[in-house]
């Protein structure tokens, strides 16, 4: 008896579920829904050399190998956003929700190059400004600043100094933190969320005084993890108010 299985197949693939998998540039903040019970990938032009995300461990997971950044919510209501730091300094984005049908993978192409309109430097934005900040390269129209340090109310870390850059309204703080303790402290760089300012092996940003007149924009850091002794650098993006 001959056994025809491609009707088979055919109806067993009608009701496996389908998962969106999509191309994106990167010229813009990259927009990803995720599920519960599934991980998403993100892949790259590049592979990934940091990623900053203010969640907890147990809210959200995350990992990445190569240019592919894989992404599982373990909350239902969980929102926000994270930034990725590729090997060539280029800063992602990434804005994400749980939402269905989930993404299953998201694939992020290099942003073309924008001529300048006779000339003219386009404008830059706050990613931009942040890449730069991280990567130690000049801003068009830059220039140095006296801007205070926050206070820092936590003696588990100690500010061993800071530079800033304002470019009109905007301006660059970037600030040098030692873990003066013997176990290991990690960073919670969230802004607005609430925290216990000394949670036991976490620090937060948000319980930071910062000068007056100022809106945080964005804020990242080399290391969201400091081993006993060693320092990082904090970077923060900030708009003066009128």
């Amino acid at each position: 008896m001959r056994v025809c299985v491609v009707p088979v197949l055919a109806l067993l693939m009608l009701v496996q579920p389908v998962h969106a998998a999509r191309s994106i540039t990167a010229n813009q903040p990259i927009a990803v829904k995720l599920e519960t019970s599934q991980p998403t990938a993100v892949a790259l032009p590049e592979p990934v050399a940091s990623v900053s995300v203010g969640m907890a461990p147990e809210r959200f997971s995350l990992d990445y190998d190569g240019p592919y950044l894989f992404l599982l919510p373990l909350d239902p209501t969980i929102a926000g956003r994270l930034f990725v730091v590729g090997q060539s300094g280029t800063l992602y984005v990434l804005t994400f929700k749980v939402a269905s049908p989930a993404d299953d993978v998201v694939h992020v192409t290099a942003a073309a190059a924008q001529p300048h309109a006779g000339g003219k430097p386009q404008p830059f934005s706050v990613a931009s400004f942040l890449r730069s900040l991280r990567a130690g390269s000049p801003v068009p129209g830059q220039q140095p600043v006296d801007l205070p340090s926050p206070a820092l109310p936590d003696t588990r870390v100690q500010a061993m100094g800071s530079s800033a850059l304002a470019v009109g309204s905007v301006l660059g703080l970037v600030l040098t933190l030692k873990n003066t303790q013997t176990v290991p402290l990690a960073l919670d760089l969230r802004i607005g969320a609430p925290v216990e300012s000394h949670a036991e092996g976490v620090l937060s940003l948000d319980t930071w005084t910062w000068p007056p007149r100022l809106t945080i924009k964005a804020v990242a850091a080399d290391e969201e993890v400091l081993a006993p002794g060693t320092e990082t650098h904090v970077y923060v993006i900030l708009e003066r108010r009128p």
